[in-house]
């Protein structure tokens, strides 16, 4: 979960600078890309059936950020 909350923290520390670099917007994907996956271990490796709604949400908001962050430079998914 620690290596998670850092991945998060990346990526919000780089949105801040997408209006002035493109590329920032590529980064942030990265990150977000690399938390899903961070997600998805935490899912299959710790499978308590208390947190599947918690990794369920988790994975539906970096998509909703994802979208986001694709929609505001102007992307497609």
């Amino acid at each position: 979960m620690a290596e998670l909350t850092d991945t998060v923290n990346r990526a919000r520390r780089r949105l801040a600078s997408i209006d002035d670099e493109t590329e920032a917007a590529d980064t942030v994907l990265e990150h977000l890309e690399h938390a899903g996956g961070q997600v998805g271990s935490l899912q299959v490796g710790c499978c308590a059936a208390d947190r599947l709604p918690l990794y369920n949400r988790l994975l539906e908001r970096l998509t909703m950020a994802q979208l986001a962050v694709n929609e505001s430079v102007g992307r497609d998914h």
